[in-house]
């Protein structure tokens, strides 16, 4: 549920605002004025703030500024609230970095298409911004390990194409897609000696390499948003396998999520039929082998059928992501 901070003196206002927001569907906080709304501010996380001009203690032209000259703040969408007589307070509102402006008293669907389209557009800015972040420690991730790879977009085109055949809707589709990249960026905690090494690792070693799951994990985990919180999954239960065998948790069958078990499936097809520091690639004949031998132990049966029966698709992917 999305949260909206309230700040204005005037209880009738706060009442009247609250009605609408609530009956939107959003969770409201209410603040008297700008020095009580900066102390919730501090503490606890927004997603638009309805902000007064006119205020005892702190106006809201203080409050405005403060948060607009705040990073962590800054982002959070600030609509101004004003009577509608007083063009020169909304100029002054907006010249401080309000992001929109409703006036008093509200009119009801003005007040509702403002505070949707305020959100929408934080919320389009948020995900430009997480895929370019994502995209960025992607590639951190495959240049460590191989720098003229296209593994990490292969993955990702992989894992939307299964997810596709499996009945995933079009958005979740998008979001494996995006999110299946960052299944290894916790390689970038693993010591080179480790990760390059040329030879087979010892058991000592190897113990290390599979941290890269947990690493993962926490660099993933902080932000709660439906795209990072897959990729986090992905991170984590990549390396599980359908007998338990896998680490670092050693789950079985469904207990490893979905998107995880897709991952398994085309990472090690993509990583065996791809040249890496220890090994040649394999051929397909091969590889398909492995991938059967490993239906029901490895891998989820369904989703490997599901591999096998599109392969045609996953080798036009692969043709069209090679490496350089």
């Amino acid at each position: 549920m999305q949260r909206v901070l309230l700040c204005d003196d005037e209880v009738m206002n706060r009442k009247v605002a609250k009605k609408i927001l609530t009956k939107e569907g959003y969770e409201v906080v209410e603040a008297e004025n700008g020095e009580i709304a900066l102390n919730y501010l501090k503490n606890e996380p927004f997603d638009l703030i309805l902000m007064d001009l006119m205020m005892p203690v702190m106006d809201g032209y203080t409050a405005t500024e403060i948060i607009k000259n705040d990073e962590k703040l800054a982002t959070i969408p600030l609509i101004i609230i004003s009577a509608l007589s007083d063009r020169e307070a909304i100029h002054q509102g907006l010249a401080l970095g309000a992001d929109e402006y409703l006036t008093k008293p509200f009119d009801l669907i003005e007040f509702k298409l403002r505070v949707k389209n305020a959100l929408k557009m934080n919320h389009l800015q948020d995900q430009k911004s997480e895929k370019e972040i994502l995209h960025i420690m992607a590639q951190m991730a495959e240049f460590r390990d191989n720098e003229t790879s296209q593994h990490t977009l292969r993955v990702g085109e992989f894992s939307a194409l299964l997810a596709k055949h499996y009945g995933w809707s079009d958005e979740e589709v998008e979001l494996i897609r995006l999110a299946a990249p960052m299944h290894d960026i916790g390689k970038i905690g693993i010591p080179d000696a480790i990760l390059l090494k040329p030879g087979k690792l010892s058991d000592e070693e190897f113990e290390k390499m599979k941290k890269h799951v947990t690493i993962g994990y926490h660099l993933l985990s902080h932000k709660q948003t439906p795209l990072l919180q897959l990729a986090a999954e992905i991170a984590y239960t990549h390396h599980e396998k359908f007998d338990g065998s896998g680490y670092p948790r050693g789950l079985k069958g469904d207990e490893i999520p979905i998107s995880g078990a897709i991952v398994a499936i085309v990472d090690v097809f993509d990583a065996l039929t791809s040249k890496r520091p220890y090994k040649e690639p394999f051929s397909m004949e091969k590889t398909l082998e492995i991938l059967k031998d490993g239906r029901e132990q490895h891998f989820h049966p369904e989703l490997l059928d599901l591999f096998f029966e599109h392969l045609n698709e996953v080798i036009a992917i692969q043709h069209d992501y090679q490496d350089s």
